[in-house]
């Protein structure tokens, strides 16, 4: 398989690998620099504060500028707002927190924060790359904070409606996405019991909009981060930790992350677990090789009914707004599309495209929910080849959590088209396969990467196919992400207690039972229903 001519990756001008890699947060771009030459080279970041915290931002990424360089001479400026920092290698640089250039075109209260490189010195790019990064390091200023506590009120106020410091005797370790949803649940964990030293974050590694400040805020916090390519290594020192405290690991998962783990590579620490809460479906895919061998209970909040009355709308249209801006010139009134997968989120998927005028058919290997499609009226087959070659659909979107685009597949495309995943990681699409069967492959920046095959179609791959509606984004909003986050709260709330009830393994029946009658959904419904205040 040929690649492209003098194709490079956009972000460090490297040769593009040869197989689909795993995304990573784009680091500012720089310029080749030379001994002496002069910027100004510029990164910035807006965020949202009162006009005071400007020096408060300004000393936040100097002493992230510290951790990566040192410093050897510096002043300060504007009432703190302007920091100008001479660093090792002759770089020169400032800090500098102000009001935006066009006001109108920004939030009200925004402030931006820029690093600015005066001299290049002898800094490699890589070096200034890493220095420039600083300014998407800073934590959340108050003003945001008390506003996404304002958009959560369920996870927010959930310490109120549970037992003070129910989840004081135990030490959770949560694997949830690194959104500014997640800030409020940690917060709420925090006031449910859960010291900073006993709490562990697993990052997912995704290329969410904030990912740089939530990630600088949680370690601000004093909050053990590692990423889930470590879960081993986070397993053993979580467990260590809580022992030492007498404390017992709940784990809070989205995607089984650890429970797997920690029964193939690490089962003496088994005992270590109360249990395990899980978000996703994917997660609970995961745990199917262990069937009825599973030595700890499960509180499943991904089977639950309320994850599925409320989530699967939120995310089938998170995923096509974010798949629409990522292609703003494309049209897809009246063009085909396809949804691999009738399950929850597939039929809300193809209920939205239907609603954006386009002609969709599904595809299911599960007879029944096959028949439900046709039922509904999208057009259907027994064949997924059948479908690519006789609907040909501008649009596939994969919802099942498992390879369902093959190599074998690519033989039966007939026109350009674009992969769309919403579910997690890379597991929707074969990658490895499909580049393989590729004649070029090319990276396309942002949007993914295209794959141009013999026979003449070029197949895009949206977020180099991760799930689409995490790609520089924040998912869903935080009003529809606040009632599932508080539901993995109440059932960490729930495990810890010595008396909850829950068989080792799925417990779908008694999740529901617990979720439905916390009092979670009676506040949902005060604050969405028909007299909502």
């Amino acid at each position: 398989m040929a690649r492209d001519a003098g194709m490079t990756s956009p972000a460090v001008g490297l040769p593009v690998p040869r197989r689909v890699v795993e995304p990573r947060t784009s680091p500012p771009r720089v310029p080749a620099a030379s001994a002496g030459e002069r910027g100004p080279v510029i990164a910035s970041v807006a965020v949202r504060g009162e006009s005071g915290d400007g020096a408060a931002l300004v000393r936040q990424v100097v002493a992230t500028l510290g951790d990566a360089a040192e410093i050897v001479d510096r002043g300060m400026a504007d009432g703190g707002q302007e920091a100008r920092l001479a660093l090792a290698d002759g770089v020169v640089l400032r800090v500098v927190a102000g009001p935006p250039t066009n006001p109108k075109a920004e939030p009200e209260h925004t402030i931006v924060i820029s690093a600015i490189v005066d001299h290049v010195g002898a800094a490699s790019a890589d070096k200034l790359r890493a220095l420039l990064s600083a300014v998407a390091r800073v934590g959340f200023t108050p003003l945001e904070l008390a506003e996404l506590r304002a958009q959560m009120p369920l996870t927010a106020t959930l310490p109120r409606f549970v037992a003070p410091r129910c989840l004081g005797g135990v030490a959770p370790m949560l694997t949830v996405h690194h959104m500014t949803d997640f800030l409020v649940m940690v917060e709420a964990a925090l006031a449910m019991g859960v010291s900073p030293s006993t709490l562990t974050v697993i990052d997912k590694g995704y290329r969410y909009r904030h990912t740089g400040r939530v990630d600088a805020h949680l370690r601000a916090l004093g909050i053990a981060v590692f990423p889930w390519t470590a879960a081993r290594a986070a397993l053993v020192d979580h467990a260590g930790r809580a022992r030492a405290l007498g404390r017992r690991g709940v784990l809070i998962d989205d995607g089984g992350y650890t429970l797997p783990t920690l029964l193939d590579q690490l089962p003496d620490l088994v005992p270590a677990f109360a249990g395990l809460v899980e978000q996703t479906t994917s997660g609970i895919i995961k745990l199917e090789p262990y069937a009825d061998r599973l030595p700890v209970p499960v509180f499943s909040v991904a089977e639950s009914r309320l994850k599925a009355t409320i989530e699967s709308f939120g995310i089938a249209d998170a995923s096509i707004r974010n798949t629409l801006r990522l292609l703003p010139e494309e049209k897809f009134e009246g063009q085909p599309a396809l949804v691999i997968g009738f399950g929850r989120i597939g039929e809300q998927i193809a209920e939205v495209l239907r609603d954006r005028r386009m002609r969709v058919a599904v595809y299911d290997t599960t007879l029944v929910r096959l028949i439900a499609a046709h039922e509904r009226g999208f057009l259907t087959a027994r064949s997924l080849a059948q479908l690519l070659a006789e609907h040909q659909p501008l649009l596939v979107v994969g919802t099942t959590g498992r390879p369902s685009v093959r190599g074998e597949h690519l033989a039966f495309v007939r026109r350009d088209c674009y992969l769309v995943s919403t579910t997690s990681r890379t597991n929707e699409f074969a990658l490895d396969e499909l580049t393989d069967e590729a004649q070029h492959v090319r990276d396309v920046g942002v949007t993914g990467v295209r794959l141009h095959l013999g026979s003449g179609p070029a197949v895009t791959v949206l977020a180099d196919g991760f799930p689409i509606n995490f790609h520089h984004a924040e998912s869903l909003p935080n009003k529809f992400a606040d009632l599932v986050l508080a539901a993995l709260l109440v059932g960490a709330a729930t495990l810890a207690r010595p008396d909850h009830g829950f068989a080792p393994g799925h417990n779908v029946a008694a999740t529901d039972a617990v979720l439905e009658s916390c009092g979670l959904l009676d506040r949902y419904y005060q604050r969405f229903g028909p007299t909502a205040r």
